[in-house]
């Protein structure tokens, strides 16, 4: 079975490069949104709270875009920025409508009836196992994304970012 790639699916892909922060790690296999730091430098989204360790993006500025990855390092399932901020730059998409195809985190099973509801950011492993899942919540604090579609199988979500949370740059 081939490989499913975590993407932008849907929209029209509109963004540019930005600097990306010291030592961060990118996975081929989980969730690529990012904030852009007070240095204007692409960071990845972890789980923002203390909650379970999920996150909760109940204020603005949360969410940046979606950062495209170049190759994985050598070895790994992800990609590595230089230890020196804003030494890498990569291609961010952070257009409001675009549909993220994302994993959902293992634990629970992805269903229909989740379809139009909320998702907040769970993110899992360290350094280069560092994966961005995403996982349903009930709560609207706990909510950065929506989720517009699914794939039961491959226990995927595809998911928006919700109009909120959107930072809307430096």
């Amino acid at each position: 079975m081939a490989e499913i790639r975590f993407d932008h699916r849907e929209g029209t892909g509109k963004g540019r490069e930005y600097p990306v922060a010291a030592d961060q790690y990118f996975s081929r296999r989980g969730g690529k949104f990012v904030f852009l730091n007070v240095n204007g430098n692409a960071e990845l989204c972890a789980s923002y709270s203390t909650v379970s360790g999920y996150a909760t993006c109940a204020t603005t500025n949360a969410i940046f875009g979606w950062l495209e990855s170049p190759k994985d390092a050598a070895g790994y399932n992800a990609w590595k920025s230089s230890s020196t901020a804003a030494a890498d730059k990569c291609f961010v998409i952070y257009e409001l409508d675009g549909v993220f195809e994302m994993p959902y985190v293992t634990t629970a099973s992805i269903t229909a009836t989740q379809v139009g509801l909320g998702a907040g950011i769970v993110e899992v492993g360290t350094t280069y196992t560092t994966i961005q899942r995403c996982s349903y919540f009930a709560t609207a604090a706990s909510c950065c994304l929506t989720i517009v579609d699914h794939d039961r199988t491959n226990q995927t979500a595809f998911v928006k970012v919700k109009p909120e949370v959107k930072q809307t740059g430096m």
